[in-house]
């Protein structure tokens, strides 16, 4: 007969064994990979600097990618892009604004939100609807 004991503690062993080789292998992979998965060191590839709200489900967003700036404007089904920002100072200089600004009016006051406001259309940021052109 089978002593329980004895199979118990050879399934356990088995098990850790298992689990250890498998731990290894994911170590290896990240070394080797490296940052080119986007998992080893660093910080994210793809970050959200900043984002203001312009109607309900659409959002104006500054986003990083791999040291490159985007604006992307946000729908609930779409992603649009808008323009690029080339000089990093630049967007230092728009964070540094947005932060000293109220929350309620942090897009408007930056040279961004008021660009996005002729960019969109009407000059005190109204929507334009269908019935207006």
């Amino acid at each position: 007969m089978i002593d329980l004991w004895d199979s118990l503690l050879r399934t356990a062993s088995a098990l850790a064994v298992v689990l250890i080789l498998m731990g290894l292998l994911a170590l290896a992979a990240r070394r080797v990979l490296g940052n080119r998965t986007g998992i080893a060191g660093g910080g994210p590839l793809v970050q959200v600097v900043a984002s203001g709200y312009v109607a309900p489900r659409k959002t104006i967003a500054l986003v990083s990618v791999a040291g490159e700036y985007l604006i992307v404007g946000t729908t609930a089904d779409d992603l649009i892009d808008l323009g690029r920002v080339g000089d990093p100072a630049t967007v230092q200089a728009l964070l540094a604004a947005s932060a000293a600004a109220p929350v309620a009016s942090q897009l408007e006051s930056t040279p961004l939100g008021s660009w996005l406001r002729r960019w969109i259309g009407h000059p005190d940021g109204s929507k334009e609807t269908h019935g207006d052109r």
